[in-house]
């Protein structure tokens, strides 16, 4: 009897622990917590180590709610515990210490935790993988690949001895992030990776065949988690074929992994398998094809969530928002500003919502490009604006420098380049690349030159002319090193030949209504109208058609070109002479 109500309990902390996983992964945080407090109290009943504790450390981390009082209170506790109660409490410390970016204290307790996973009972042989696990993404998070591959190694070989085929898959699967890590340490006089793409790929296949062929014989729970694995191996697999250039394969993999992830709620990982496949279809010069997919899978989670009640849980927020980010950049690739803008500030609106303040910024910077695209300036300036207020909320330097960067770039584009935040660096660079002038330093005046381009309108030729003009009124001898260094022709300015003549947009459409064909907006799309000189009447013009409804955007040649192109013989009427 005592042993069925083990059992019982048992089953029911691995229920309420799989759940508060679950719901991290997903983003529904206060879930989270609530599972993962259920799973604790479950382990306290029936006396088995609290291994949820690591899992509510993190949620509460990302609520913004200390831990440190929570874990230092268990860790009191440990000290009269048996071997499994210490190891999961170590646990939950170098999670505790990793989120709070400690990395030399996580370093130590992983070595603490290493010490005790070893010596763990077989009957704990989830708390063991879940421990060794822990030392690879100690090794990651500091940057130290070759010490994470060792333990990922260590990982795999207790699972073999172990003969835990589902702890080998896993350890596969960690081999493989590993591996993808190392791609990016360059290596020699090549610069090549420690490791390829190919040995991720491999590690990750290996991975999805364990958890394959060890899916018979388990129970639901079990076959749960096996399937998730398979997922997870499947998108690294994906985006390792991304990096070979297997586009078909990849595709088909995020396919069945977003099948998988669909079915168990896994939504973050979804989005993720998603983003995937977008790649791939980019890849094969095929978007319209992903973004048809990614609104198939907003429909199936939007009516999913429908079916199951969760349309107001922030983890289905999130994945709405994070699709309709990826909605939002294909549309931006397919030079298709409209859709772009209008997706990602729905996916803005969402991330308010759920108040995630970093994801908010994220997708309104997507939004302000997409508007300065669209021509829509002042829109495009309100919206860099929020992003930049937002970034600098949240202490978050790379989203604060985007934003600084987008907004700057509207201003130069509206001839504001004094409010534009970027403007003094820009100045900056300019006397910085006088001086590396001055100083004859090569290097220095090319780095200079090189920062400088990357702040593009904000520093204009009247600034450039300023700087330029009294320096080589003092020094001629700068002229030949501006020449010969930097490729600047300071003598013989550039001229191209003009070879017809620019209608403006406004002129050219008035000409068209004087002659009885007056065109609404959205067949207005002849920008750069150009009459041709020579001894045939030629018109070239730049033609940009606007989005329309989705049957005209799907075609594979809009007819909307044929018209433009007739359009554009409007040059040549006497009008423009």
């Amino acid at each position: 009897l005592a042993q069925a109500y083990w059992a019982v309990a048992s089953h029911k902390v691995m229920e309420t622990y799989e759940a508060a996983e679950k719901h991290l992964d997903n983003g529904d945080l206060q879930l989270s917590v609530r599972s993962a407090e259920d799973a604790l109290s479950e382990s306290q009943r029936s006396g088995t180590a609290p291994v949820a504790l690591h899992v509510l450390v993190r949620a509460k981390q990302r609520l913004g709610i200390p831990a440190n009082d929570l874990v230092k209170e268990a860790a009191e506790k440990a000290q009269s515990q048996d071997l499994s109660f210490k190891a999961a409490v170590k646990l939950a410390e170098v999670s505790l210490s990793l989120g709070d970016g400690r990395l030399s204290d996580a370093v130590q307790q992983a070595k603490d935790l290493r010490s005790l996973a070893t010596e763990l009972p077989p009957s704990e042989s989830r708390l063991q993988t879940l421990a060794l696990s822990m030392q690879v993404t100690t090794q990651l998070a500091r940057g130290a690949y070759d010490d994470a591959m060792r333990a990922a190694m260590e990982l795999l070989a207790a699972a073999q001895r172990r003969q835990d085929k589902q702890a080998e898959a896993a350890a596969w699967l960690r081999i493989a992030q590993v591996h993808r890590h190392r791609e990016m340490v360059p290596m020699g006089p090549t610069g090549a990776g420690t490791s390829t793409a190919e040995e991720t790929l491999q590690a990750a296949e290996r991975s999805a065949d364990i958890y394959s062929s060890s899916l018979s014989g388990l129970s639901a729970e079990r076959q749960s988690e096996s399937r998730r694995g398979i997922a997870s191996a499947h998108v690294e697999a994906g985006r390792a074929c991304l990096r070979l250039g297997r586009f078909r394969q990849s595709i088909s993999l995020a396919s069945e992994a977003m099948g998988i992830f669909r079915s168990l709620g896994f939504l973050h990982r979804l989005t993720g398998a998603l983003d995937v496949e977008l790649e791939a279809r980019r890849g094969l010069m095929e978007p319209m094809i992903g973004l048809q997919a990614a609104n198939r899978e907003l429909q199936l989670l939007r009516e999913q969530a429908e079916s199951q009640g969760t349309r107001e849980s922030r983890g289905f927020n999130q994945a709405e928002a994070e699709i309709l980010e990826a909605i939002a950049r294909t549309h931006g690739s397919l030079s298709e500003p409209l859709g772009a803008v209008r997706n990602a500030l729905l996916a803005a609106d969402l991330r308010k919502e759920i108040q995630d303040e970093v994801g908010e910024t994220s997708a309104l910077l997507l939004a302000a490009d997409q508007q300065r695209n669209l021509g829509e300036m002042i829109d495009a300036t309100e919206t860099a604006e929020r992003a930049l207020a937002l970034a600098r909320r949240t202490g978050n330097a790379r989203h604060e420098e985007e934003a600084a960067r987008v907004l700057s770039r509207v201003l130069a584009e509206r001839g504001l380049n004094d409010q534009a935040p970027q403007r003094p660096q820009a100045l900056q660079a300019l006397e910085a690349l006088i001086t590396a002038v001055k100083q004859r330093d090569g290097v220095a005046a090319k780095d200079s030159e090189r920062l400088l381009n990357s702040f593009g309108g904000l520093v204009t030729n009247k600034d450039i002319a300023d700087h330029v003009v009294p320096l080589i009124s003092r020094d001629p001898e700068a002229v030949k090193f501006l020449r010969e260094e930097l490729g600047w022709n300071i003598e013989k300015p550039y001229t191209q030949k003009q070879v017809g003549k620019e209608v403006r947009h406004l002129d050219f459409y008035l000409a068209h209504r004087l002659t009885g064909m007056g065109f609404g907006p959205q067949f207005k799309v002849c920008t750069f109208p150009v009459r041709v000189w020579g001894s045939a009447p030629v018109a070239v013009s730049v033609n940009q058609l606007p989005e329309t409804e989705a049957w005209q955007m799907e075609m594979m040649f809009r007819p909307g070109f044929i018209d433009s192109g007739l359009q554009s013989g409007m040059v040549h009427a006497p009008f423009f002479d």
